[in-house]
């Protein structure tokens, strides 16, 4: 509630000014031209002159029709403070002229078509203030516009008629007091789409270039104000007068109706201003004529429900005007004399229609018959064409949702299929680029592992002859092993000389034209760097070379397990694990 309350509040913030202004246009045109409602109207002096008003209407809008020009907003404040000067004139006028003298029933005629000019143009004005505005908010000014301007004619109606005029001039002079903030807060309407909602800006929004769906509202509308015309005269095309208890009683049922479709609006019944202010419409026409038919003498109670419906005819064709000024692509002024000229247009031909034709036939039967006939068709045109329009608004809905899931499926499909193919192209790239660090790394390594056995042979050959070069036992010309050139190892003289006895000469000797100078440095070198003895450098040499501990035995004349003691403390020492090991220190060491 303290929601609703404030958006209230916000939009009568924003359109007081607007609402002030059309209170004070409406209230002086009821004063001036039709008597306060003190009968349904004024006879040839209201609905007469609202006909002429409606045929220069027309003729304005044959010039304006083959033009989308849009009128300028200092030449609408121009026209309408003229028509605010001119209807104040007219007013203050009729307050001064003698309306019983016959003699003056042409100048009150003539002033009353310039009143009833003046002052629908200055409604004009205000109507296309609304311009842009939301459904709520539109509900709203006309339903509030109406229920402060019954309270006021109501009010006025107590007093002599001149002083109504010379009240109803004041009202039109302070319309100019509101043109600045009115100017002001035109173009502020900001509007608050409600989706799901089926009001007639809804179908405006969609539907205004549907020539179908405009001229079902427009003969809608037409056959219920020419009805509406029809029962201010019934049955013989006279004004209805009201009694002090039938005027409270308009004015009671017309602004508690309207305050009801407020609320409605406001809560957002969705089909309020479509089907269901028609069936109201309809049902106070039914009613009245039910009501004439119950008090054949008693006119002015069935008059309470025919002054009811001109209101609500009223409130409901300034809400389409606001509504087509928001959607259309002409100048407001456009729409709202079409507006007029299908409400009360319509409503003026029936109601002189019926006074100039009645003394001839004095047919109530007929009159009775051809409303009711009316009644009904304009029902089943205007709600036939809204459930229409709604079906094909959820039709096309539909087919707009069911294509946006069919593109949104579509789009589904295209982003897993790029998927796929992007994870099917990182597959492939992966598996390249696995196998191309696979392939390097291997010709990495072997190239290694040939430098390192290289580098191996080289320093074991280098070992071998430096080996050679400084034992005094082994390798000298006199030794019998190497005299002999035999494999077979020398006696020795304590346990250890096994250990420490020399390469074969015979590979030093095939091995001197090998060795390289930088090999025998790398491998000497991780040899003090590590604190090995000579017997650990062969045994290291012969190992990275690739022998096995087998091998390195038997070229080394020591036993297996010597030579497994001889690896492990290699290990030990260097803080090696394996011969991988070795051989990525020893090209490590190289390089």
């Amino acid at each position: 509630m303290g929601a609703v309350l404030a958006g209230l509040v916000s939009r009568f913030k924003t359109f007081w000014p607007m609402l002030t202004g059309m209170v004070c246009a409406r209230t002086a045109l009821i004063v001036a031209c039709y008597g306060s409602y003190a009968s349904t109207d004024d006879g040839i002096f209201t609905d007469g002159a609202m006909l002429v008003t409606c045929v220069l209407f027309g003729l304005a809008l044959l010039v304006l029709i083959r033009s989308h020009q849009v009128l300028s907003d200092t030449t609408v404040q121009w026209a309408f403070i003229a028509s605010t000067m001119g209807a104040a004139a007219a007013s203050m006028a009729l307050s001064v002229l003698d309306d019983t003298d016959p003699a003056l029933a042409s100048t009150a005629f003539v002033l009353s078509v310039l009143s009833t000019i003046a002052l629908s143009l200055c409604m004009f004005y205000w109507l296309r203030c609304l311009r842009g505005t939301d459904e709520i908010t539109a509900a709203l000014f006309v339903f509030g516009a109406f229920i402060a301007s019954e309270a006021l004619v109501y009010a006025l109606s107590f007093l002599p008629v001149r002083g109504q005029n010379i009240i109803g001039a004041a009202l039109i002079l302070a319309q100019l007091a509101l043109l600045g903030p009115a100017a002001l807060r035109d173009g502020l309407a900001v509007e608050r789409l409600h989706r799901r909602a089926r009001t007639f800006f809804t179908f405006a929004r969609s539907h205004i270039q549907d020539t179908r769906f405009l001229v079902a509202c427009t003969a809608g509308m037409g056959l219920l104000s020419f009805v509406d015309g029809f029962l201010r005269g019934y049955p013989d095309g006279l004004p209805i007068p009201f009694t002090p208890a039938t005027r409270l009683a308009y004015a009671a049922c017309a602004i508690a109706l309207c305050a009801l479709l407020a609320i409605l609006v406001v809560r957002r019944r969705e089909r309020v201003m479509t089907v269901g202010i028609f069936l109201v419409m309809e049902s106070l026409a039914a009613g009245s004529l039910v009501l004439f038919g119950a008090f054949p003498f008693q006119w002015e109670i069935g008059a309470v429900l025919v002054n009811t419906l001109n209101v609500i005819i009223c409130a409901y064709c300034w809400y389409v005007i606001i509504a087509f000024t928001s959607f259309g692509d002409r100048d407001p002024y456009y729409y709202a004399m079409g507006g007029w000229i299908v409400c009360f247009g319509s409503r003026s031909v029936a109601r002189m229609a019926l006074h100039f034709v009645y003394p001839l036939t004095g047919n109530d039967l007929l009159i009775t018959a051809l409303l009711g006939a009316l009644i009904l068709l304009s029902a089943q045109v205007v709600l036939v064409q809204f459930l229409l329009a709604e079906h094909r608004e959820a039709a096309t809905q539909a087919e707009e949702r069911e294509a946006r899931a069919e593109a949104d499926l579509q789009r589904a499909q295209q982003n897993v299929d790029r998927t796929q193919e992007a994870l099917a192209a990182a597959e492939e790239a992966l598996g390249a680029v696995t196998r191309n660090a696979a392939e390097h790394e291997a010709a990495r390594v072997a190239e290694a592992v040939a430098a390192v056995q290289k580098a191996a042979f080289e320093a074991v050959t280098a070992a071998q002859a430096q080996r050679c070069i400084r034992c005094t036992d082994g390798c000298s010309p006199g030794n019998p092993r190497a005299a002999a050139g035999t494999d077979s190892p020398a006696p020795a003289a304590d346990p250890d000389a096994a250990s420490s006895a020399p390469l074969p000469s015979a590979a030093a000797s095939d091995a001197d034209g090998i060795i390289s100078a930088s090999l025998r440095k790398r491998v000497r070198a991780m040899g003090e760097q590590f604190l090995l003895s000579d017997r650990e450098v062969d045994v290291l040499t012969l190992y990275a070379l690739g022998y096995t501990q087998k091998k390195v035995a038997e070229a080394l004349y020591i036993t297996p397990a010597t030579a497994h003691s001889h690896i492990k403390r290699i290990y030990s020492k260097c803080g090696l694990h394996s011969r991988q090991e070795i051989l990525e220190y020893l090209t490590t060491w190289g390089s």
